[in-house]
């Protein structure tokens, strides 16, 4: 897939930022018996790709607002058209572990001129393990320039990624938890993983980066209590 420019943007900055993690990663093996060092080391780790994206991104496209997962904005315009939307480390406590199920994941959002969003385009980037996912609205999703679609397992046991069991209701499901929504995502759009499912509180964030399962070929439900990603 040919990247448009909105998506290399996105894919390079992401690139520049995490340059130094997988080395930031072996030290925190390094450190995990030190509690407090590891905890100060991790934060210092994602103070500086936040720092690296901020830098980046403003740069290249100065009119467009940042809002990240952490709560912090960088408002460059008033009801800008444009804003990217941040998980600076999205699986921070696996990070901070020696886990390697976190990303780096940046979506671009559109505001039209009746204040309704749209998800143009995302990156996820697996750091450890170098899988980088990403999609364009009505250009399929991919990973590593692999085209990649959501399961079309009938039958059997299923592999679901939720946060909470009781969500849970089929016999048949089998439950995983990683600790990282946006690689939960990222593996159902893959085949991974059959289905996801998100309880509905603080799930804002999230919910542009649900274009990468539906560009995948999957379905996304809402339900009373939680929303399902799947196929």
């Amino acid at each position: 897939m040919r990247y448009s420019a909105n998506l290399n943007i996105i894919i390079k900055a992401i690139e520049k930022a995490t340059r130094h993690m997988p080395r930031d990663f072996m030290e925190l093996e390094n450190l995990q018996s030190n509690i407090l060092s590891a905890s100060k080391f991790a934060n210092s780790c994602y103070a500086r790709v936040k720092q690296i994206l901020v830098d980046d991104l403003s740069k290249i496209r100065p009119d467009y607002n940042l809002i990240f997962s952490d709560g912090s904005k960088v408002t460059h315009r008033e009801n800008a058209e444009y804003s990217y939307i941040i998980s600076v480390v999205d699986g921070f406590e696996n990070m901070l572990r020696s886990n390697p199920d976190f990303t780096v994941a940046i979506a671009l959002e559109h505001k039209n001129d009746n204040d309704k969003k749209e998800t143009i385009s995302i990156a996820i980037s697996k750091i450890v393990g170098g899988e980088l996912y990403y999609c364009e609205k009505g250009f399929g999703a991919y990973l590593n320039n692999r085209r990649i679609r959501v399961s079309k397992r009938n039958g059997g046991e299923i592999l679901v990624a939720s946060e909470d069991q009781t969500l849970i209701s089929e016999k048949d499901y089998l439950l995983r938890a990683y600790g990282c929504r946006t690689l939960a995502l990222a593996y159902v759009a893959s085949a991974r993983l059959e289905k996801a499912i998100f309880k509905k509180e603080n799930l804002e964030f999230l919910k542009p980066f649900l274009l990468l399962v539906r560009e995948a070929g999957g379905k996304i439900s809402e339900e009373e209590k939680f929303i399902l990603a799947g196929s």
